[in-house]
């Protein structure tokens, strides 16, 4: 065997050997990062065109789907020798940490998503990418390399370009004072995001340990149970509780909508959750978001569809700049991947 076969057996042997269940786990991981962001920003989005006013709320619904993890987590460890990973006190601090960042910013998402267009609002939402890159580098030592710097950069003039031009799609009702908070507010919870996913990728590899799959589904959890926690606080503060009932009798569209719009959100924000976290499992916390960035023009044009928002030619810049990111990431990491012939076995061997 000459030095180009055996190159290209090591390659196929990185792809589509040891590596099944492994892309079985990714490609499940982006559809359900997908679906759920798709799903839930527009559902979140429909809450607020009719008249659902009550962001804690809203934040509340972002984390409280997460009963619908313990099913696959509970069979998981009944079809294997696994058992849960032991909660210590240092796991319960960075769980409880970390459910405060996510309710926090959850709360941020929905207080934007109640003022900008849904099309406007995820397209500001990839400047989490920059701000990721950012916070990989410094946190988990992530190595730049010209690909990802393309990609950081072409998603992020997407960003600056769509926001030098978004004033004009302002939603009627809403004052320039409202939008502005709105547009503030969603770059700041891009930037929250974007530091959370790699202080997650270091806790897989420092403390909890890149064992097997079901670590992801139990620190969603916690961390959910705990946003869920502080969501309910903020809730009951404001005084939401009592005014439940009033604004799904007041819902245009009857309590049945209203009761599946909030319920379908919940469960589309755990399935964007899980996915982004298992893709940090497998990859890296800037992987995740790079995909997560790369799928909001889809978010995008489904809301032109569904809510008529305008999409004006800076906005078609802006998808098609996230879109070459998307693909000069996902080349470079191939790229990476074929020089590295001699890697060692990665967390994926033993899923």
């Amino acid at each position: 065997m000459d030095a180009v076969d055996s190159e290209q057996a090591v390659v196929n042997k990185l792809y589509f050997g040891k590596g099944g269940v492994y892309w079985i786990l990714m490609i499940l991981s982006s559809l359900s990062l997908l679906v759920g962001t798709s799903s839930a920003t527009l559902l979140g989005r429909l809450y607020f065109i009719h008249g659902g006013s009550q962001r804690w709320l809203y934040t509340f619904i972002q984390s409280a789907g997460w009963p619908m993890l313990l099913p696959p987590l509970f069979t998981y460890y009944c079809a294997s020798s696994t058992r849960p990973t032991p909660l210590t006190f240092k796991l319960f601090a960075i769980y409880l940490a970390m459910g405060f960042f996510t309710a926090f910013d959850n709360l941020l998402f929905s207080w934007g998503l109640s003022y900008l267009p849904v099309s406007t609002n995820v397209l500001l939402c990839a400047s989490q990418l920059a701000f990721n890159a950012i916070f990989a580098y410094a946190i988990v030592g992530q190595k730049f390399t010209h690909f990802i710097l393309n990609a950081v950069f072409s998603i992020t003039v997407g960003a600056v370009l769509l926001g030098l031009h978004s004033d004009s799609d302002r939603p009627k009702g809403t004052t320039e004072r409202q939008y502005v908070l709105g547009f503030i507010v969603t770059i700041a919870g891009a930037a929250l995001y974007a530091l959370m996913l790699p202080l997650l990728e270091l806790t897989y590899k420092n403390v909890i340990g890149k064992t097997n799959f079901a670590v992801v589904i139990e620190a969603q959890t916690f961390i959910a149970i705990f946003a869920t926690l502080f969501s309910m606080i903020g809730m009951a503060i404001n005084g939401e509780f009592s005014v439940l009932k009033q604004e799904a009798n007041a819902f245009p569209l009857g309590h049945a909508l209203y009761a599946v719009t909030l319920v379908g959100s919940a469960i589309g924000w755990q399935m964007f959750f899980l996915g982004g976290a298992g893709i940090i499992f497998l990859a890296s916390s800037l992987l995740s978001c790079t995909l997560s960035t790369a799928m909001l023009p889809v978010v995008s044009i489904l809301a032109v569809i569904f809510f008529h928002d305008s999409f004006y030619a800076l906005k078609g810049v802006a998808m098609l700049l996230s879109v070459w990111g998307f693909f000069s990431y996902i080349y470079g990491g191939y790229i990476e991947f074929k020089a590295r012939s001699a890697v060692e076995p990665g967390p994926e061997d033993s899923l």
